[in-house]
């Protein structure tokens, strides 16, 4: 069965160190790229390596899994604060979008740079993936940071911000296309916390109406996705946050998202995180379509543990009476970049270790 990853990957201890020394002011800016350079290097020779399809940067150079991208977007710049607000699950304490225009595509976004980057180093030994924050994520965002009134915060309606987040992504995509990815792939929070009653419980509080913002979540990303070229393969990771997987619902609920999201999402491939032995979870299943590709997120990123193999196979062979065996490959329920790492004692070759264990199975 083939293997996939999420993308992101934790970087050794010299980039580490380095991203450090050049908070500090004690190295440049050209000095910590060069180190990143050789970090990329590496990770994409592990990637090939490894015999995965498609090969990422590893999100290396980013500092925010999300805002990196979006800070590159015309419209939105960076702000410093040390507010919270009351959609989000934590209290923020740094950097933050600020809306500064009508949100944009930007032909110098750094992104580019980046992949540049990873293609030539790809060069004909893998196919190139570029990993990009979900869209939806940016809506919830905006949500978020204008109390749940984007109006109030947004220079036009709700239907125009959709429609310029979406063209913002759709020609970024158009870009990479055209710099050579193979595939675009959205990481997405925003479907996975619709899951979550503590977090739906303050939209509602807040005066959100709850239909009306799932209905904009899929437009968004179906709207950025409108006739992008049939040889770039689109694929969204759905994650319910800090807690990895959602809460998965199958039945079709009026207030319940997944059935919604995964029949009608044009993507050609689902990430689907599960926790081993949830077999009611893996119901969900049956609104994806016939046809399309998932890849199943059994083995846990963020511990160094060895997993159970027995148990992802047994989840593998129930899985398999609703995807169609072709058509199902495994991964890590979440990408390995993380910033407690240390915390959970992970090292930099247990990425590598489990991605031997998960292609073992």
């Amino acid at each position: 069965m083939t293997i996939e990853t999420i993308g992101s990957f934790l970087p050794y201890e010299t980039l580490i160190t380095a991203r450090r020394n050049f908070e500090r002011g004690i190295i440049n800016r050209k000095d910590l790229t060069a180190i990143e350079d050789i970090a990329v290097c590496d990770i994409v020779e592990r990637q090939i390596a490894c015999g995965v399809p498609f090969v990422t940067s590893g999100e290396l150079r980013r500092k925010y899994w999300d805002k990196d991208f979006w800070f590159g977007l015309n419209g939105i710049a960076c702000e410093n604060i040390s507010s919270g607000h009351l959609y989000q699950s934590i209290e923020s304490s740094t950097d933050q979008l600020h809306i500064t225009g009508r949100i944009g595509f930007n032909p110098d976004h750094p992104f580019f740079d980046d992949f540049r980057f990873l293609h030539d180093v790809v060069a004909d030994g893998a196919k190139c993936r570029q990993t990009l924050p979900s869209p939806a994520n940016l809506l919830l965002e905006i949500y978020a940071l204008s109390d749940g009134l984007p109006e109030t915060l947004y220079p036009a309606t709700i239907d125009d911000l959709i429609s310029d987040i979406a063209d913002a992504y759709r020609q970024t995509a158009l870009r990479l296309h055209d710099l050579g990815c193979d595939a675009l792939q959205y990481d997405d929070t925003a479907l996975g916390l619709m899951c979550d009653d503590n977090y739906t419980k303050r939209l509602l509080q807040g005066g959100v109406d709850f239909i009306k913002l799932q209905r904009e979540l899929i437009t968004v990303i179906n709207k950025s996705l409108y006739e992008l070229p049939d040889d770039m393969e689109k694929s969204i990771y759905i994650s319910g946050g800090d807690i990895i997987v959602p809460e998965w619902e199958y039945i079709d609920y009026p207030d319940n998202i997944m059935p919604k999201a995964l029949s009608s999402l044009n993507v050609d491939k689902f990430f689907i995180p599960f926790n081993l032995g949830n077999d009611y979870a893996i119901e969900v299943l049956r609104h994806i379509p016939q046809g399309k590709t998932v890849v199943l997120g059994l083995v846990d990123a963020h511990s160094p543990f060895i997993e159970n193999s027995g148990s992802i196979k047994d989840m593998i062979n129930k899985v398999a009476r609703l995807i169609a065996p072709s058509l199902l490959a495994l991964s890590p329920r979440t990408g390995f970049k993380l910033s407690s790492y240390s915390q959970r004692a992970l090292l930099y070759e247990d990425q590598w270790r489990k991605l031997s264990e998960l292609a073992a199975v």
